[in-house]
């Protein structure tokens, strides 16, 4: 009885077999399988380590622009000058760079008597959201500041809208995820100047 027709012949199955060894040895492809396998964690990475390099940058220059700005004050120069709520806020994102976009930038100045009466500013609400000064823009620094020789400090708040742009990173402390708000404080005494009456 003959089974010719079920099964293969002799050349058919040692042509299926050379294939087969042929598509074992070839190894074109191979990088582009094992990228494959690593690009999802590869991104995440080198998206997490943009973002951080990124969120650093701008911490950085809001506390650069900060010191340069809150010294007007230490030395008594924005209160004699009768620089305004406003002005002090645009000095602060002008030293700090044309990256920082003012609009997303609150500033708080606060004056105290002692240092145990100091109390650090929060740039969110008990919801999430952030605050705003209520200062009047057109109001003189020096309300706020206090006088010679007082303790003063100066917290900016930044609403960092970065995170929502950067794919594979979710970092945020508000209500909206959207955007992560950073906080720089500074505390210091003013320097006894001489005051104008």
């Amino acid at each position: 009885m003959s089974t010719s027709g079920l099964e293969p012949s002799p050349q058919v199955r040692g042509m299926k077999r050379s294939r087969w060894l042929r598509f074992k040895r070839d190894d074109a492809g191979v990088t582009a399988i094992e990228f494959a396998g690593v690009a999802l964690p590869f991104f995440m990475l080198l998206f997490g380590l943009i973002g951080v390099a990124f969120f650093y940058f701008v911490l950085t220059s809001i506390e650069k622009g900060m010191d340069q700005t809150s010294r007007l004050i230490r030395t008594g120069q924005a209160q004699s000058s009768g620089m305004t709520v406003k002005q002090f806020k645009d000095a602060i994102c002008s030293e700090a760079g044309s990256w920082i976009r003012c609009n997303n930038l609150q500033v708080f100045v606060s004056a105290y008597a002692s240092w145990a009466a100091v109390q650090a500013e929060a740039c969110v609400d008990a919801g999430g959201n952030p605050r705003t000064n209520p200062a009047p823009p057109g109001q003189m620094i020096g309300v706020s500041s206090g006088g010679a020789s007082e303790i003063v400090i100066v917290t900016a708040c930044y609403k960092w809208d970065l995170p929502a742009s950067i794919p594979f990173i979710e970092i945020d402390n508000m209500s909206n995820a959207d955007a992560y708000m950073m906080q720089s404080t500074t505390a210091f005494r003013a320097e006894p100047y001489e005051e104008n009456n």
